[in-house]
């Protein structure tokens, strides 16, 4: 089986990625102080990450100035190294500031928005501030301090980050779902992996495979997504998508991974009142792209090991009744068939050949219609009431066919009305 398209989720995301995917780490010096459009925060928020000359050394527990939105205001960095303000005035003239090491960072000035936040980052160490006693500020080409002379990569250094996302869709009837997946490396060397990253896609998870782009080093086989080799300085990417064939009204995901996740963004295809619920991404907001409904869920890193979850509840699950009256009209042709085996007809080969053939035409037209009615009705494409009545009259000529061949035996004797 192919894998899920990457449909109207893939734009979404595309969206929402904080830094273009690259073949190697995004230079901090350009993006300290740039702003980037976030449509999935609240709207009035800006949230402002510091690190420390790469984008996997974050910088918690530094003070961060908001000015431009009436009095001077503070936020600590945390864990993460972000620092968040919300319930900005819409239209408000904004720039963060914060003192790192000694160093004076700033970002451009910017209008907050009137729909969604605004994410920003200042990096120290890599040449853009300026030291507060009056003294240069430090090279970029040659950061002080242990940056200097940077240890070997090692695998502990590894990270699900920059901009990996999971997205779930609707697809032909499926729920297709995507891990895109970046692998950051933030040394300057190389990370030969002493054994490969494995990940074990759930149980219920089909047609696995690679997206368009993803890492040669890479592969999935069955449900195991396997990342072997050497993975090189910067972003290896590993798009993998895969379909859930069957599903309640609820569904529920548990996932591990090999490698920490940072900064937890979940994005979903709302249908009806579809609700998303994960510990993994606690604030959860709706949206909309180009006239359709999605969910947005975000949060902080989840450990290795630790799986990511979420749950989809109030799904559109598709009825059971096309695959429960099949399996009943084969179990009753199985035994038509035992009997016309066994039996002794008086009537000729060629009559009973022609009767079969306008048995099998009726009843190949009812169960077409009857499964094309499924559709139409999981679709929502008919009223409840006419999808009731089509339906009983469909199932009617179903049960009137197969119990005249059950009560004439099949052909001989009986069947008249069937050819009409």
């Amino acid at each position: 089986m192919t894998p899920p398209r990457f449909g109207a989720a893939a734009t979404f995301v595309a969206l929402l990625l904080a830094v273009p995917a690259a073949a190697q780490m995004p230079d901090p010096r350009i993006m300290s102080g740039q702003i980037i459009p976030s449509p999935e925060l609240p709207t009035g928020t800006v949230t402002v990450r510091v690190i420390r000359q790469t984008i996997m050394n974050v910088a918690p527990g530094i003070d961060v100035a908001l000015h431009g939105a009436g009095d001077v205001r503070h936020a600590t960095t945390g864990p993460e190294g972000r620092a968040e303000f919300s319930g900005l005035p819409a239209g408000a003239r904004v720039h963060a500031v914060a003192v790192v090491d000694g160093e004076r960072l700033q970002s451009i000035e910017f209008d907050v928005p009137a729909a969604g936040g605004v994410r920003t980052m200042l990096a120290a160490g890599v040449g853009v501030g300026q030291m507060v006693n009056g003294g240069p500020a430090p090279s970029a080409a040659a950061p002080a301090g242990p940056v200097a002379s940077a240890p070997p990569a090692t695998p502990g250094q590894l990270a699900f980050a920059n901009d990996t996302r999971f997205a779930v869709e609707f697809q032909d009837d499926t729920l297709a779902v995507f891990y895109l997946l970046d692998i950051v490396n933030p040394s300057s060397g190389a990370v030969a992996l002493s054994q490969p990253l494995v990940i074990d896609l759930p149980a219920e998870a089909s047609g696995a495979g690679l997206l368009e782009g993803g890492s040669p080093l890479a592969t999935v086989k069955g449900r195991r997504v396997t990342i072997a080799g050497t993975l090189p300085s910067g972003v290896t990417t590993v798009p993998v998508a895969y379909r859930i064939e069957s599903w309640g009204g609820t569904w529920s995901l548990s996932q591990t991974f090999p490698l920490p996740i940072v900064d937890v963004a979940l994005v979903v295809q709302k249908v009806g009142g579809m609700r998303l619920s994960s510990p993994s991404a606690p604030t959860v907001r709706d949206t909309q792209l180009q006239g359709a409904a999605f969910i947005m869920g975000t949060g902080a890193s989840v450990p290795t090991g630790t799986p990511l979850q979420l749950t989809l509840s109030g799904l559109p699950h598709r009825s059971r009744m096309p695959v429960y009256v099949t399996l009943a009209i084969a179990g009753g042709l199985a035994a038509w068939g035992v009997w016309m085996a066994m039996s002794q007809s008086a009537t000729s080969a060629a009559a009973q050949a022609a009767r079969r053939r306008e048995l099998e035409r009726r009843r190949d037209r009812g169960l077409a219609a009857l499964a094309a009615l499924e559709r139409r009705h999981v679709a929502r494409a008919l009223q409840e009431d006419d999808y009731i009545e089509e339906r009983r009259s469909l199932v009617e000529d179903l049960e009137r066919v197969y119990s005249e061949l059950d009560d004439r035996g099949g052909l001989p004797g009986g069947g008249q009305g069937l050819a009409a």
